[in-house]
């Protein structure tokens, strides 16, 4: 630094060192404060760009899929390639354990951009996965799990569970990196009850049919 500013150009400055340089994820634990803490090695491997949170395999808890990769990276030191998707499976306590490419399906092995959850005309939920100058890559989950849209002024639900469990979802525009999913709650045979509140307070309960 002493070879490229002067000491009148360094007078005053404020020097800040990174401490941590690993991929994590805030955990909320109410009352504003808030866990920094690290992904699984498997999800250092390269850069994270698109991300979605969810439900995908079934269990009850979110899970998070992962686009990553980027290929336009210096020549001199080569491409940041070592990640071909990933999906890391939630054990409801703020835990994630990696599951290999036979395990999820995921399969992203090229320059990973955007990544979204969207539906198909029948109502089952979709990942497309974008890939800079490759194929776009689409997911469709096993579970067959049918969804429900929600309403441009929807901001979040309230979902009761049969098991007498209830969760929280907040319907966002636009997450990660340059991803826009469309806005939808899931309706398995798991779930008793949502009810939706807007952006004015209003609510309206949906009760589940199966």
């Amino acid at each position: 630094m002493d070879e490229v500013f002067s000491p009148e150009q360094m007078k005053g400055a404020i020097k800040l060192k990174a401490n941590l340089l690993k991929s994590c994820f805030l955990r909320n634990d109410g009352n504003g404060k808030f866990t920094l803490i690290p992904l699984p090695v498997e999800a250092q491997v390269s850069v994270l760009n698109g991300m979605e949170t969810g439900d995908f395999d079934g269990d009850g808890n979110l899970d998070v899929v992962i686009n990553g990769n980027d290929f336009g990276t210096d020549v001199s030191i080569g491409r940041y390639d070592a990640l071909n998707g990933l999906m890391l499976k939630g054990d409801g306590n703020g835990g994630f354990k990696p599951l290999s490419i036979l395990q999820s399906g995921i399969y992203i092995p090229g320059n990973g951009k955007a990544l979204i959850k969207l539906r198909d005309k029948n109502g089952y939920e979709l990942l497309a996965a974008s890939q800079n100058k490759d194929l776009l890559k689409v997911f469709k989950l096993n579970s067959g799990t049918k969804t429900i849209m929600v309403k441009p002024t929807d901001v979040y639900a309230i979902i009761q569970y049969k098991n007498g469990k209830i969760s929280k979802q907040e319907f966002s525009y636009g997450s990660s990196f340059l991803s826009q999913s469309a806005r939808y709650i899931k309706m398995d045979e798991t779930i008793k009850c949502v009810t939706i509140f807007d952006n004015a307070g209003n609510k309206r309960a949906v009760m589940n049919s199966k």
